[in-house]
Protein backbone atom coordinates (compact mmCIF):
# COMPACT_ATOMS: atom_id res chain seq x y z
CA UNK A 1 0.00 0.00 0.00
CA UNK A 2 2.99 2.30 0.47
CA UNK A 3 6.05 1.39 -1.14
CA UNK A 4 3.87 -0.15 -4.11
CA UNK A 5 2.70 1.58 -7.39
CA UNK A 6 0.17 4.42 -7.70
CA UNK A 7 -2.12 1.40 -9.10
CA UNK A 8 -2.49 -0.11 -5.98
CA UNK A 9 -3.73 3.17 -3.85
CA UNK A 10 -6.41 3.63 -6.19
CA UNK A 11 -7.41 0.15 -5.74
CA UNK A 12 -7.41 1.12 -1.97
CA UNK A 13 -9.27 3.99 -2.18
CA UNK A 14 -11.76 2.57 -5.02
CA UNK A 15 -12.55 -0.75 -2.77
CA UNK A 16 -13.51 1.65 0.20
CA UNK A 17 -15.59 3.94 -1.55
CA UNK A 18 -17.53 1.26 -3.42
CA UNK A 19 -18.60 -0.24 -0.47
CA UNK A 20 -20.66 2.82 0.77
CA UNK A 21 -21.48 4.13 -2.56
CA UNK A 22 -23.00 2.77 -5.80
CA UNK A 23 -22.82 5.49 -7.58
CA UNK A 24 -19.31 5.55 -7.54
CA UNK A 25 -19.09 2.19 -8.42
CA UNK A 26 -21.08 2.05 -11.98
CA UNK A 27 -18.64 5.33 -12.26
CA UNK A 28 -16.09 4.17 -11.90
CA UNK A 29 -16.46 1.06 -13.94
CA UNK A 30 -18.12 3.41 -16.91
CA UNK A 31 -14.91 5.75 -16.56
CA UNK A 32 -12.13 2.44 -17.02
CA UNK A 33 -14.79 1.89 -20.30
CA UNK A 34 -14.40 5.31 -21.46
CA UNK A 35 -10.76 5.83 -20.78
CA UNK A 36 -10.12 2.32 -22.86
CA UNK A 37 -12.20 3.69 -25.60
CA UNK A 38 -10.42 6.84 -25.94
CA UNK A 39 -7.36 5.53 -25.98
CA UNK A 40 -8.13 3.29 -28.55
CA UNK A 41 -9.59 6.36 -30.80
CA UNK A 42 -6.62 8.62 -29.75
CA UNK A 43 -3.99 6.03 -31.54
CA UNK A 44 -6.59 5.90 -34.54
CA UNK A 45 -6.79 9.92 -34.67
CA UNK A 46 -2.89 9.49 -34.63
CA UNK A 47 -2.67 7.04 -37.46
CA UNK A 48 -5.35 9.46 -39.75
CA UNK A 49 -7.66 6.85 -39.24
CA UNK A 50 -10.48 8.97 -37.23
CA UNK A 51 -10.93 12.72 -36.98
CA UNK A 52 -9.81 14.44 -34.18
CA UNK A 53 -13.56 15.73 -33.71
CA UNK A 54 -14.53 11.96 -32.42
CA UNK A 55 -12.85 12.86 -29.47
CA UNK A 56 -15.22 15.48 -28.29
CA UNK A 57 -17.74 12.72 -27.26
CA UNK A 58 -15.61 10.94 -25.00
CA UNK A 59 -14.21 14.18 -23.85
CA UNK A 60 -17.68 14.60 -22.48
CA UNK A 61 -17.82 11.26 -21.10
CA UNK A 62 -14.83 10.95 -19.29
CA UNK A 63 -15.14 14.68 -17.45
CA UNK A 64 -18.46 13.44 -16.15
CA UNK A 65 -17.43 10.29 -14.28
CA UNK A 66 -13.85 11.75 -14.05
CA UNK A 67 -14.74 14.67 -11.93
CA UNK A 68 -17.20 12.64 -9.67
CA UNK A 69 -14.78 10.01 -8.93
CA UNK A 70 -12.28 13.00 -8.12
CA UNK A 71 -14.56 14.97 -6.13
CA UNK A 72 -15.25 11.48 -4.31
CA UNK A 73 -12.02 10.38 -3.49
CA UNK A 74 -10.96 13.87 -2.00
CA UNK A 75 -13.19 14.05 0.66
CA UNK A 76 -13.08 10.25 1.56
CA UNK A 77 -8.89 10.81 2.00
CA UNK A 78 -10.04 14.25 4.15
CA UNK A 79 -11.65 12.02 6.73
CA UNK A 80 -9.35 9.24 6.17
CA UNK A 81 -6.75 11.45 7.19
CA UNK A 82 -7.97 13.21 10.26
CA UNK A 83 -8.89 9.55 11.81
CA UNK A 84 -5.76 7.69 10.66
CA UNK A 85 -3.79 10.80 12.26
CA UNK A 86 -5.66 10.08 16.03
CA UNK A 87 -4.97 6.22 15.64
CA UNK A 88 -1.38 6.71 14.52
CA UNK A 89 -0.82 9.20 17.34
CA UNK A 90 -2.31 6.51 19.97
CA UNK A 91 -0.35 3.56 18.65
CA UNK A 92 2.77 5.06 18.00
CA UNK A 93 3.10 7.78 21.46
CA UNK A 94 5.78 9.69 19.78
CA UNK A 95 4.22 12.39 18.38
CA UNK A 96 4.70 12.06 14.84
CA UNK A 97 1.54 13.50 13.18
CA UNK A 98 0.17 11.21 10.20
CA UNK A 99 -1.06 13.14 7.10
CA UNK A 100 -2.74 11.28 3.88
CA UNK A 101 -3.32 13.51 0.88
CA UNK A 102 -5.18 13.07 -2.20
CA UNK A 103 -2.64 13.90 -5.18
CA UNK A 104 -5.00 14.01 -8.46
CA UNK A 105 -3.69 14.54 -12.18
CA UNK A 106 -5.20 18.24 -12.04
CA UNK A 107 -5.23 20.80 -9.68
CA UNK A 108 -7.64 21.00 -7.42
CA UNK A 109 -9.00 22.85 -4.36
CA UNK A 110 -10.35 21.61 -1.25
CA UNK A 111 -14.57 21.70 -1.49
CA UNK A 112 -15.02 21.85 -5.19
CA UNK A 113 -17.96 20.92 -6.66
CA UNK A 114 -18.19 18.39 -9.60
CA UNK A 115 -18.85 20.85 -11.69
CA UNK A 116 -15.37 22.95 -10.85
CA UNK A 117 -13.55 19.60 -10.83
CA UNK A 118 -14.92 18.71 -14.04
CA UNK A 119 -14.06 22.30 -15.99
CA UNK A 120 -10.55 21.57 -14.80
CA UNK A 121 -10.12 18.50 -16.06
CA UNK A 122 -11.68 19.43 -19.25
CA UNK A 123 -9.21 22.45 -19.84
CA UNK A 124 -6.18 20.52 -19.34
CA UNK A 125 -7.53 17.54 -21.72
CA UNK A 126 -7.61 20.68 -24.15
CA UNK A 127 -4.10 21.55 -23.24
CA UNK A 128 -3.21 17.99 -23.11
CA UNK A 129 -5.03 17.57 -27.11
CA UNK A 130 -1.59 17.19 -29.12
CA UNK A 131 0.32 15.55 -26.68
CA UNK A 132 -1.89 12.68 -26.10
CA UNK A 133 -2.32 12.02 -29.70
CA UNK A 134 1.14 11.76 -30.11
CA UNK A 135 1.09 9.37 -27.05
CA UNK A 136 -1.75 7.26 -27.90
CA UNK A 137 -3.11 7.67 -24.44
CA UNK A 138 -5.22 9.68 -22.43
CA UNK A 139 -2.67 12.03 -19.80
CA UNK A 140 -5.13 13.13 -17.05
CA UNK A 141 -8.10 11.76 -14.91
CA UNK A 142 -8.52 9.07 -11.80
CA UNK A 143 -6.29 6.85 -13.73
CA UNK A 144 -3.74 9.07 -12.90
CA UNK A 145 -4.71 10.01 -9.39
CA UNK A 146 -2.16 8.78 -6.40
CA UNK A 147 -2.34 8.95 -2.63
CA UNK A 148 0.35 10.49 -0.14
CA UNK A 149 1.15 9.69 3.41
CA UNK A 150 3.18 12.01 4.88
CA UNK A 151 4.98 11.37 8.60
CA UNK A 152 6.00 14.91 10.43
CA UNK A 153 7.53 16.12 6.87
CA UNK A 154 8.51 12.53 5.91
CA UNK A 155 7.32 11.24 2.92
CA UNK A 156 6.13 7.91 4.22
CA UNK A 157 7.00 5.91 1.01
CA UNK A 158 10.27 7.20 0.51
CA UNK A 159 11.72 8.01 3.97
CA UNK A 160 10.33 5.55 6.79
CA UNK A 161 10.91 2.46 7.89
CA UNK A 162 9.74 -0.86 7.65
CA UNK A 163 7.90 -0.56 11.15
CA UNK A 164 6.84 2.61 10.19
CA UNK A 165 5.60 1.47 6.82
CA UNK A 166 3.62 -1.02 9.19
CA UNK A 167 2.27 0.94 11.47
CA UNK A 168 1.22 3.59 8.96
CA UNK A 169 -0.37 1.16 7.32
CA UNK A 170 -2.53 -0.54 10.34
CA UNK A 171 -3.27 3.18 11.33
CA UNK A 172 -5.21 3.47 8.02
CA UNK A 173 -6.76 0.06 7.96
CA UNK A 174 -7.86 0.86 11.38
CA UNK A 175 -9.00 4.40 9.89
CA UNK A 176 -10.85 2.79 6.88
CA UNK A 177 -13.02 0.08 9.27
CA UNK A 178 -13.76 3.68 11.37
CA UNK A 179 -15.06 4.58 7.92
CA UNK A 180 -17.18 1.84 7.16
CA UNK A 181 -18.71 1.26 10.12
CA UNK A 182 -19.88 5.40 10.28
CA UNK A 183 -21.46 4.91 6.75
CA UNK A 184 -22.65 1.46 6.70
CA UNK A 185 -24.16 1.58 10.20
CA UNK A 186 -22.27 -1.90 10.98
CA UNK A 187 -18.95 -2.56 12.36
CA UNK A 188 -16.37 -4.46 10.30
CA UNK A 189 -14.78 -7.90 11.38
CA UNK A 190 -11.31 -6.71 12.09
CA UNK A 191 -8.35 -9.60 10.10
CA UNK A 192 -5.03 -8.40 11.35
CA UNK A 193 -2.77 -11.04 9.13
CA UNK A 194 0.92 -11.28 10.90
CA UNK A 195 0.56 -7.49 12.37
CA UNK A 196 2.78 -7.49 15.26
CA UNK A 197 5.98 -9.25 13.84
CA UNK A 198 7.58 -5.81 12.97
CA UNK A 199 6.36 -3.57 16.09
CA UNK A 200 8.56 -3.44 19.81
CA UNK A 201 6.21 -4.53 22.54
CA UNK A 202 4.98 -1.15 23.43
CA UNK A 203 3.61 -0.81 19.76
CA UNK A 204 2.04 -4.54 19.55
CA UNK A 205 0.19 -3.86 23.29
CA UNK A 206 -0.94 -0.36 22.12
CA UNK A 207 -2.51 -2.37 18.86
CA UNK A 208 -3.90 -5.46 20.91
CA UNK A 209 -5.27 -2.67 22.96
CA UNK A 210 -6.80 -1.19 19.81
CA UNK A 211 -8.24 -4.53 18.79
CA UNK A 212 -10.01 -5.37 22.07
CA UNK A 213 -12.25 -2.44 20.86
CA UNK A 214 -13.88 -4.01 17.91
CA UNK A 215 -16.88 -6.81 18.50
CA UNK A 216 -15.31 -9.34 16.31
CA UNK A 217 -11.07 -9.53 15.70
CA UNK A 218 -9.22 -12.22 14.50
CA UNK A 219 -5.62 -12.20 14.66
CA UNK A 220 -3.32 -14.70 13.46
Amino acid sequence: LILGSPTVRRRYLDILISQVNTRYLKALQKYQKVVSQRNYLLKTVREGRSPLGELEFWDDQLVAEGSYIMVQRAETVLALSYDASLIHTELTSQGEKLELTFQPSINMVAGQTVDQVGQTLRNMLELQRDKEVSLGFTLCGPHRDDLRMVLGNMDVGVFASRGQCRTVTLAMKLAEAGYLSEHRGQEPILLLDDVLSELDIARRTLVLDRARQYQQCFIT
